[in-house]
């Protein structure tokens, strides 16, 4: 028997998740992972998210996922959705952790359908990830990105 994998969606349009990355904010650091798109980030590897709530985490980390999507605009391809997850909690040592996976879920959607949600980020954070996508790639995405991208960062 053969399995007629070919790579396409079969849709007349890419798949979706092809424009979609997962920035990572964890304190001081900032970093794609793509790996947190099936649950699977460098900072959940190895973490039982069995607490309730992030109380229930002695010693939690802090560490916020941010969906961002891609879109072609009319001088190139720029940022369309940015939407940032409530923040999960860990703690590495203890193995265990806090996350609202419908939560995560939802604003992967969200970021998809090009919506800007950063209600959950603090001030210090959503500095933090604007000086990020600012840089990233030379800044030729920040450039070419929606005015409601710029906007939303205070641009």
């Amino acid at each position: 028997m053969e399995l007629g994998l070919t790579g396409q969606t079969g849709h007349g349009r890419p798949d979706e998740f092809a424009s979609l990355s997962a920035v990572i904010i964890d304190g001081d650091s900032i970093f794609i992972d793509n790996g947190a798109i099936h649950g699977k980030s460098r900072v959940e590897r190895g973490i039982q998210f069995g607490a309730k709530s992030p109380e229930q985490v002695p010693d939690g980390r802090r560490i916020i996922v941010v969906w961002v999507t891609l879109k072609r605009g009319e001088s190139g391809i720029g940022y369309g959705g940015i939407c940032a997850s409530v923040p999960f909690s860990i703690n590495a040592d203890a193995q265990l952790g806090y996350k609202s996976l419908p939560d995560q879920v939802n604003k992967m959607g969200d970021a998809m359908q090009g919506k800007i949600q950063l209600d959950v980020l603090t001030p210090e954070e959503k500095t933090t990830l604007a000086a990020f996508l600012q840089e990233f790639r030379s800044g030729e995405l920040w450039n070419n990105s929606r005015s409601e991208v710029l906007a939303a960062f205070g641009e």
